[in-house]
């Protein structure tokens, strides 16, 4: 820098050297030392200078000037310095020792941007809208009027599991990296999501759906399944698997097409198919079952009877399953196709077992049920398919008033049958309702004609002629049916008053009853006594002739042996002295001897044992009595 010294006119050497001196003084003074570390900064009216240390410069006073330090700036650092007049900015990056220019300012010191090896930094120069993305491991100076919108981000590690959905906002289109390793977007992408891979199971599948044209697809496991950047998971499933005897019917809800499939067999539908009715099981057709199947592209029905496992076709659908309707040789059943043609299917010539057709109906009807004598209406109905053609039995309970106004409640029980099955279909509904009110009907005026003392004396006539005049109403056979028997079984009073009136009749009745009852017990048993008592002696009589005979027949075998052993004895004494005593006659003599003197042996024996007295008689001592007229 240089000064303009304005001559000084001193008149005279003493001016002179003053003035001389002065200048030194000023010169002096005006000298300016700056360090390596500081600038000097020159204002003048049109420009601004800088001088940067280490000087030595020399500052008139009439000169602005100032010193300036250096900015100092750290490694990590960075100045960012502002142009007064073009408002530009600039950084200068540390280590460092920053001077400024004439026309520059510190704004401000910030800090680098230090970027690891997995993340980057997407920079926006707000002035052009360029966009620059630096990716680390690096450490960053933005450029001046770069900002970071977002900051420091992390890179994205893309593995076999996930994708990276990326958006290009110069092109609008999405791209979706499955490239394995780190991910960083460039200038200008975007990064939607990290979009991790859905694992598709055997048994599973995906319905995808691409947005841009709306078309729907299945992604079938196993796999992983990664969507792409226009696709869309709508849902996962479970593949349907099918068995042997399951069929699944598959209707497209774009097309209107209709397909089948059976088992075994894992059925995975297109995205656009549906199975309103699921899985189905096939149905079993054998001599007792059989199927109703509707054609649905013609309407029309039919009936599979073909034994074995049925599954029906497209378009077709199994409304009904039927069983065989087995008609008993006491029954009959009515059908009705759809014209309402009654046909009648009998079992009068043995069981018969048949299929209603596709059109045909089995005829029901609603029958009261009068099961119990205690039945008051409304009974309890039952449904009819299977008319029984043999007399039934149904009962009744009636309350009815006799001509002398005696109030009386009767219980009974008749007997009809059907004669005419069509007629009956055709007349009625509730036969056993029609025939319970008319005899009931038929009783109550039959009894309503009577007293009370002639009901209980004739209540049979008067249940039989009420029967009769039934079974003589053409009623009964307009409907096909006919009333066989009308019985009463019971009856009783309805007003205590009466009731207890005819308890003591009855008590007293009944009494007499078995009073006559036990007079004829009684009798009975007497009479059985004396029956019993004959037929005891009769038995005891018998007891007596055969003990007698039994006990002559001991004393006969007794007296057989006894003599056997006699005659034994007599042949040994005789045939013992035959050497002896040659004559039979003489050894006939003495052994008649012997046993005359044995047999006194005993006797004599006998008496001297006991007590009792020996009388003899004259035979007996072999004694002859003479009276004196006697002749010897």
């Amino acid at each position: 820098m240089s000064s303009v010294a304005k001559p000084l006119l001193i008149g005279g050497a003493g001016s002179c050297c003053l003035g001389l001196l002065i200048f030194v003084v000023v010169t002096l003074a005006s000298i300016t030392v700056v360090n390596e570390k500081q600038q000097i900064l020159y204002k003048f009216p049109t420009k601004k200078e800088v001088k940067n240390g280490a000087a030595t410069y020399i500052v008139w006073p009439h000169t602005d000037a100032e010193i300036r330090d250096a900015i100092q700036i750290s490694t990590s650092e960075y100045a960012i310095l502002k142009h007064e007049r073009t408002q530009e900015l600039r950084h200068v990056p540390g280590p460092d020792f920053v001077f400024m220019g004439a026309y520059e300012t510190l704004m401000g010191v910030g800090n680098k941007v230090v970027l690891q090896k997995q993340e980057y930094i997407r920079l926006i120069d707000k002035l052009t809208g360029v966009e620059r993305v630096v990716q680390g491991a690096t450490t960053l100076v933005p450029e001046p009027l770069e900002e970071a919108p977002s900051g420091v981000e992390t890179a994205i590690v893309i593995g076999a599991q996930n994708a990276v959905l990326v958006y290009n906002k110069t092109s609008g289109i999405k791209t979706l990296i499955t490239e394995a390793g780190v991910y960083v977007p460039a200038p200008y992408e975007q990064i939607m999501g990290n979009q991790q891979a859905r694992l598709l199971e055997p048994l599973e599948y995906a319905v995808v759906k691409d947005m841009l044209t709306g078309e729907a697809k299945n992604e079938v496991g196993p796999k992983l399944l990664q969507a792409g950047p226009y696709e869309e998971i709508l849902a996962t499933k479970r593949k349907l698997v099918l068995e042997k005897d399951e069929y699944i019917q598959l209707l497209d809800k774009k097309t209107g097409n209709e397909r089948v499939l059976r088992g075994p067999d894992q059925v995975v539908p297109e995205p656009t198919e549906e199975a309103p009715d699921g899985v189905q099981k096939a149905q079993y057709l054998t001599d007792q079952r059989a199927v109703v199947v509707l054609n649905r592209t013609n309407g029309q029905r039919r009936l599979v009877t073909t034994h074995g496992v049925f599954v029906p076709v497209a378009y077709e659908k199994v409304i009904e399953v039927r069983q065989k309707n087995l008609v008993l040789t006491h029954q009959a059943a009515v059908t009705r196709d759809v014209a309402g043609t009654l046909t009648m299917i009998s079992g009068a010539s043995g069981s018969n077992a048949f299929f209603l057709g596709p059109y045909q109906e089995l005829v029901t009807m609603n029958w009261s049920v009068y099961a119990t004598p205690e039945a008051q209406d409304p009974v309890p109905t039952e449904t009819i398919s299977m008319i029984d053609l043999r007399a039934q039995k149904m009962f009744y309970n009636v309350e009815v008033r006799t001509s002398d106004n005696v109030k009386i409640r009767i219980q009974g029980s008749l007997f009809w049958q059907v004669q005419n099955v069509l007629t009956m279909i055709a007349m009625t509904a509730d036969p056993p309702g029609d025939v319970s009110q008319r005899a009931r009907s038929g009783l109550i005026a039959a009894v309503s004609k009577a007293t009370f003392s002639k009901f209980m004396s004739e209540f049979n006539n008067i249940t039989q002629e009420a029967f009769s005049l039934q079974s003589a109403d053409t009623f009964y056979s307009d409907r096909g049916i006919e009333l066989q028997s009308l019985e009463m079984s019971k009856y009783d009073m309805v007003d205590q008053e009466t009731a207890d009136i005819l308890q003591l009749i009855i008590q007293e009745s009944t009494n007499r009853i078995n009073q006559l009852q036990k007079q004829e017990s009684e009798n009975d048993v007497k009479a059985a006594k004396l029956i019993a008592d004959i037929e005891l002696e009769k038995q005891r009589t018998e007891f007596i002739q055969t003990q007698a005979a039994n006990a002559k027949l001991q004393a006969s075998l007794a007296g057989q042996a006894s003599g056997a052993q006699l005659v034994e004895s007599a042949i040994a004494f005789i045939d013992g002295l035959n050497v002896s005593v040659p004559e039979v006659t003489d050894r006939t003599s003495l052994y008649r001897l012997h046993q005359l003197l044995d047999s006194r042996n005993t006797d004599t024996a006998n008496l001297a044992a006991g007590q009792a007295q020996l009388f003899l008689t004259p035979s007996n001592l072999n004694l002859q009595l003479r009276m004196a007229n006697d002749e010897l």
